[in-house]
């Protein structure tokens, strides 16, 4: 059988990033969640919406990991990914979120164990680290594999990698049909890629 990989975004597919953001910014900022959940929902960067309220990269990073406890899973993340493992299928992550809050929020919801790739900091919709990371896990990316995202950029880095991209409906984008190869209403859909 041909080799199979899965690589998966982390805000909007894993975890609820949005939510998370936008609480620890209310929580030590001025700014309203609703405000900052708004201006996530239009593209806005959260580093960005930091600064303006008057908080360093830096600072957010710091009260990021202050609140973990606010940080939650999608319905079904941790029994999933342990059917994925359990079934011999390699796991990967990347992502554009930064190593130094991305690992530590990985380790703290129990993740971390069941991705042997990880592309921090990505820049996406370049393909280089989602090559990368299937290139970690000892397989050369094809349309087997499947890049698990929630927004266009995720589509269109899969694209470009050349490999199958799902998308997460239940996240945070709005995508047409011939961004996808596959819909996912719920994390748990995903094991419908071992198929």
């Amino acid at each position: 059988m041909a080799q199979r990989a899965l690589i998966f975004d982390l805000d909007g597919t894993l975890w609820r990033g949005h939510e998370w953001y936008s609480s620890v910014l209310a929580e030590v900022t001025v700014l309203d969640k609703t405000v900052a959940m708004q201006g996530l929902a239009t593209g806005k960067n959260v580093f960005q919406l930091a600064r303006n309220a008057g908080l360093s990269k830096e600072g957010f990073i710091r009260a990021c990991h202050a609140h973990f406890n606010r940080l939650t899973l999608y319905d079904g993340v941790l029994s999933s990914l342990q059917q994925l493992a359990d079934s011999g299928c390699e796991l990967g992550i990347v992502t554009s979120l930064s190593e130094r809050l991305a690992r530590p929020a990985l380790e703290r919801c129990g993740l971390e164990p069941f991705f042997r790739a990880k592309e921090f900091a990505a820049r996406k919709p370049s393909p280089r680290a989602l090559i990368a990371a299937i290139a970690t896990l000892g397989q050369q990316a094809g349309p087997r594999h499947y890049y698990i995202g929630d927004t266009a950029q995720d589509a269109s880095c899969a694209r470009r990698g050349r490999v199958s991209f799902a998308w997460a409906r239940y996240g945070y984008g709005n995508l047409t049909p011939d961004e996808y190869d596959l819909v996912l209403e719920k994390f748990t859909d995903v094991i419908k890629l071992l198929e």
